[in-house]
């Protein structure tokens, strides 16, 4: 039988995508089941699909509405757990639950062996179906975040994990680096070899940027038609020309035909590496507009080449 749970204030933080970003040893206590899996970046639904506790013990789906549902109260291990959420300045969620000084009794009836059985038996016949409701509702997040035929993340999911990145790397000072892609001559490419070929090519392509930006941080995206998108965090600019450069070749050497390029006899991408090292004045889209005007400076410089530069440093870049 477990023991009764002895809580004082447990507290955790998590960001506009319901992840963990901090927290203290009652949280952890709180939600001892989940306490091996608790790490930055572990989505309240994971952590809530390890603990058999009723499900809106860690319910974060009011995020989406930006409004702090009000306080309620909920059992764990025969105590009364009262749970206080708000949103911060910053959009991260922050949850606060004291346990009461009194543990909760289910029936006086009951002793409190069979009161523990009783409860016990009840979560585990529910636990069934919370996994497969919270399978449900991840899955309808995850094609809500997913571009449809590459199967990275889209627009949406860039542009909210972006103003999440900026905010965390701006505050610590890190750098933060961002590489626009655009696969040249696609609209040749589509208009000669057909639309089956066009999406097959992207779809290649895609997987080959995702395959060597693999860290837990780094983000490939589709931007919109043939273009791409990679944000990579806690990155200088040296380091991301570099990968960029890694990807060009990478692609071109997949060997895709193309016999209406300029630029050479198979697919090739021109990319803009912008990177942002020291907090600046601005927000995210100044990181954006950057990488957009140094992929067309790649773009009017031959195509199929890599053009990078810090953030301050792209005001002195030929305007579009």
């Amino acid at each position: 039988m477990n023991s009764p749970l002895s809580l004082n204030q447990s507290v955790a933080v998590f960001d506009a995508l319901e992840r963990l970003v901090d927290w203290n040893a009652e949280f952890a206590l709180e939600f001892s089941d989940a306490a091996p899996l608790l790490a930055p970046g572990i989505f309240a639904a994971e952590i809530q699909a390890a603990c058999l506790l009723p499900e809106r013990a860690l319910d974060l789906s009011w995020l989406g509405e930006a409004q702090a549902p009000p306080v309620f109260e909920y059992i764990n291990r025969r105590q009364c757990v009262r749970v206080t959420q708000c949103l911060s300045a910053n959009g991260h969620a922050m949850r606060i639950a004291q346990g009461a000084q009194v543990p909760a009794r289910l029936h006086h009836a009951l002793a409190d062996d069979n009161a523990e059985l009783l409860r016990s038996a009840a979560l585990q016949i529910s636990a069934a179906v919370l996994k497969r409701r919270h399978q449900e509702r991840l899955r309808l997040h995850e094609l809500a975040l997913k571009d449809g035929l590459t199967g990275v993340a889209n627009r949406r999911y860039f542009d909210e994990l972006l103003a999440i990145e900026w905010q965390r790397c701006q505050q610590a000072g890190w750098p933060l680096s961002l590489i626009f892609i655009d696969i040249d001559f696609f609209k040749r490419y589509n208009d000669f070899y057909g639309h089956l070929c066009g999406d097959d090519c992207l779809k290649r392509i895609a997987a080959t940027l995702r395959s060597i930006l693999h860290r837990p941080r780094d983000l490939v995206a589709r931007y919109g038609g043939e273009e791409f998108v990679c944000l990579l965090p806690e990155t200088e600019l040296d380091d991301a020309a570099r990968k960029a450069d890694e990807l060009e070749r990478a692609v071109r050497a997949l060997g895709l035909a193309n016999a209406k390029s300029d630029v050479a006899p198979v697919i090739t991408i021109s990319l803009g590496v912008a990177s942002a090292r020291t907090r600046l004045d601005c927000d995210a889209t100044a990181l954006i507009t950057a990488a957009d005007r140094l992929l067309y400076l790649a773009k009017a410089t031959g195509r199929g080449r890599v053009c990078a530069a810090y953030l301050p440093d792209v005001g002195s870049m030929p305007e579009e």
